[in-house]
């Protein structure tokens, strides 16, 4: 029987705009300095690539469940509590 291996890191669906963002990006890492006359070119690029997809309004990701408050011990003055001691 064949185990199919997991996957490190994060199991986020990338959309094809983040894609061509982070190439974008990447290429500026790697060749800004060596490729000058494109430079500018995928510099306007990630500006305009990073004004449309990436705004304030992204969701933040709640964290584990809401905190409430403990719960005080009530006194029970049943009828059966008080015959058994």
């Amino acid at each position: 029987m064949l185990k199919k291996k997991k996957k490190r890191g994060l199991n986020m669906q990338k959309t094809k705009e983040w894609l061509i963002l982070n190439a974008v990006k990447a290429w500026l890492y790697n060749y800004e300095d060596k490729e000058e006359e494109l430079t500018p070119q995928y510099q306007q690029l990630h500006k305009e690539l990073y004004n449309a997809f990436i705004t304030n309004e992204t969701p933040v990701q709640k964290r584990g469940r809401p905190a409430k408050r403990q719960r005080t011990k009530k006194a029970s003055s049943t009828e059966a509590s008080k015959e058994e001691s």
